[in-house]
């Protein structure tokens, strides 16, 4: 039976655990498979009677290496891509690796200058990206902006279903966030400890990494941050937590990469 796939891949920060929660459970007339099931995701399409199937994961460094096991095994399948503006998309993952133990300033994290910062300039381009995409699959991806998911929802939310040929019922759809960003205070708290204790893990990944992950790593992880919540402002590191200015320079370097996704949303979207 010949089956219709849609795969939500991402990117990571741009919506997507609101997304897998709130949205893609209430489209009608697709079988859904959650991020949580992803890893069987594969064996459950093979498996399936069902005809159109939707699956949702997020990727960002890990992105080519994923998406290339999909066109491998799916290359007929239809991809969706969320993206988000360079300089808020890197303020967003800067403050997830705060929050998961790194302790360096945000040009530590991705130094346009010298490209010597923990993540590359090359994690950071889009457009790369969608051509990969539209070499490896037959069908065009639908390329959408967190942005729009902000601003104008049900907009986000009308592109997707007829992408995927689907409907939901407007009335079932919750806006309120899934989880809340923390507080700049308690990461700039975080970022300071981080530096002489994070509390992470740093073994290689076996059978005891997730014991170590709920009974040691997310205990002191979230210690921290209550501590940072409740302590007085005066004790906290007065240097901010974003470089503001130098979030303006991330901004325009990637201003043309930007610009490429812009102009392919907006003359080859399939929608």
């Amino acid at each position: 039976m010949k089956k219709e796939l849609f795969f939500h891949v991402g990117l990571a920060k741009t919506g997507t655990t609101y997304l897998q929660y709130r949205f893609f459970p209430c489209l009608k007339g697709v079988k859904y498979i959650q991020r949580t099931s992803y890893k069987k995701a594969f064996k459950i399409i093979d498996s399936s009677e069902v005809e159109k199937i939707f699956v949702s994961n997020e990727f960002d460094r890990q992105f080519y290496r994923e998406v290339g096991k999909i066109a491998e095994k799916y290359p007929d399948a239809r991809l969706i891509v969320v993206l988000r503006r360079h300089d808020s998309w890197l303020a967003s993952e800067y403050k997830r690796f705060v929050k998961n133990g790194f302790a360096g300033r945000l040009h530590d994290f991705l130094d346009i200058e010298n490209d010597d910062g923990w993540w590359k300039i090359e994690d950071f381009l889009f457009w790369p990206r969608i051509e990969f995409v539209l070499k490896n699959f037959r069908e065009k991806p639908l390329v959408l902006l967190y942005d729009e998911l902000r601003e104008y929802p049900f907009s986000f939310f009308d592109k997707i279903a007829k992408f995927t040929g689907t409907t939901y019922d407007r009335s079932k759809i919750s806006l309120a966030p899934v989880h809340k960003s923390f507080e700049d205070k308690e990461l700039r708290f975080r970022r300071w400890l981080n530096r002489y204790f994070s509390g992470e893990i740093t073994e290689k990944h076996d059978w005891r990494r997730p014991f170590q992950r709920y009974f040691f790593t997310y205990p002191i992880r979230y210690t921290v941050l209550g501590i940072g919540k409740i302590l007085p402002e005066s004790l906290l590191p007065d240097e901010p937590l974003l470089d503001k200015n130098y979030l303006s320079k991330v901004r325009e370097f990637f201003s043309d990469d930007l610009e490429k996704c812009l102009t392919y949303i907006k003359e080859d979207n399939p929608v």
